[in-house]
């Protein structure tokens, strides 16, 4: 039989097929939680509590209401670094289906607005559970690492001896290296998201409002599986400089605006497609400020590209990087790039002379199968508007692939 082409393998078909492998839910499952657990192992942590959504959905392969436990204590799970998941959930329906991959517990009620004045004694019933769990899975006196939590929820769990560390940072080394499953279904949510931004450009005109324009975006990513959109970063004309100032609104959108977007895409099964792109509104030609900026982000996003190859250490990628001009370094995005896969992940790789932290470039290099956006934001200080330009990429033995497709706007590059 011959070997398929690169065109051929390089997306999958989202339906069960009988005439190719497509991506194996179970063994997404289990490679994920494999992969957490050996790093819980390398944290020297029993186990970690895990409340926040995205992170339950890592470790468990379950979902149900993510947006509403992004503000709420619910469901939640406990990781044990040997051993099977326990679950805490108002439903026990997610176990049956599993396959015997999990365990699963009724959810004690911990949050304010149900418990009211009874919260502390709720809490502690809770927490009682919670050590009962750790003793069950023999990890009663090991340090428990947590991701997120209250003051009421630490203080109470350490009142009943339990020591608790942080289970972040052993999350984002397991989540930082994609399985040939999770790589599958990223290209799928680019996919989505070049559909998205194709259907965007299609819809700009005259008269037409950022609103309008961000509900394609999120309509274009529902309709084919897609989940949620994290950020409305949509915006048009002054609106866009400097970037991340301002949400998608209900401004009009007038000829020779610039409109610029970033997805931020929870695609299919959650994951991220992190692209973004500008367009000129209307058929005329840009004008001097908008022909440079978005010159200056084309060149930047394409020479930063090939700098992202297995073993490249992230102050290596940062001091290869194309310089920022002096009058764009103040409305230039964050970061250089940063890890993708179910949420905007490590690394964070940082400029030279600025990172979020203060403190540069933390060590370390990429590996094979990081996924990678690279991102570039340009407009003058001062200026009127902002290009935004970030492309999604796979690190991969043979150098970065690019998976993100969508088109440019051709008047300017």
């Amino acid at each position: 039989m011959r070997a398929k082409q690169f065109h051929e393998v390089d997306l999958l078909g989202s339906q069960v097929v009988d005439f190719e492998e497509r991506v194996d839910v179970d063994r997404l499952r289990r490679q994920r939680f494999e992969r957490l657990q050996a790093e819980l192992v390398r944290a020297n942590l029993g186990g970690v509590l895990l409340f926040d959504p995205v992170n339950v959905r890592y470790a468990t392969g379950t979902r149900l209401h993510e947006s509403f436990a992004f503000r709420h204590k619910g469901r939640h799970t406990l990781v044990p670094r040997e051993g099977k998941p326990i679950l805490f959930s108002a439903t026990d329906r997610e176990t049956h289906f599993l396959n015997g991959f999990l365990i699963g517990r009724p959810m004690h009620s911990i949050e304010a607005w149900t418990c009211g004045s009874f919260v502390l004694d709720a809490t502690s019933k809770w927490a009682r559970a919670i050590k009962e769990a750790m003793s069950e899975l023999g990890i009663a006196k090991e340090p428990l690492g947590i991701d997120r939590l209250d003051m009421i929820t630490i203080r109470i769990l350490e009142a009943e001896g339990i020591i608790l560390e942080d289970g972040v940072v052993p999350l984002n080394w397991a989540r930082s290296v994609k399985t040939k499953d999770e790589l599958a279904l990223i290209r799928q949510s680019c996919a989505v998201a070049d559909v998205a931004l194709s259907a965007v450009r299609d819809a700009i005109k005259p008269g037409v409002t950022e609103n309008e324009l961000f509900s394609i975006l999120t309509a274009v990513n529902i309709k084919y599986g897609g989940e949620r959109i994290d950020a409305k970063l949509l915006a048009a004309g002054g609106n866009t400089n400097p970037w991340l100032h301002r949400d998608s609104s209900d401004r009009l959108i007038r000829p020779g605006d610039l409109v610029a977007m970033d997805t931020d895409m929870a695609g299919p099964f959650g994951y991220m497609a992190d692209v973004s792109r500008t367009y000129l509104c209307g058929d005329g030609e840009p004008n001097e400020e908008q022909m440079e900026a978005y010159k200056l982000a084309y060149d930047y996003i394409q020479k930063c590209i090939p700098l992202f190859k297995v073993g490249a250490s992230f102050q290596e990628i940062s001091e290869k990087a194309p310089a920022v001009p002096d009058n764009y370094k103040t409305n230039r995005y964050d970061c250089i790039a940063h890890g993708v896969g179910m949420s905007d992940e490590w690394p964070s790789i940082a400029f030279t002379d600025y990172s979020l932290s203060g403190f540069g470039n933390y060590p370390g290099e990429l590996q094979e199968n990081m996924v990678i956006s690279t991102e570039a934001s340009f407009g003058r200080e001062g200026g009127r508007e902002q290009v935004k330009l970030e492309e999604q990429l796979i690190v991969t033995a043979n150098g970065p692939e690019v998976i993100s497709q969508a088109p440019y706007d051709w008047r300017f590059v």
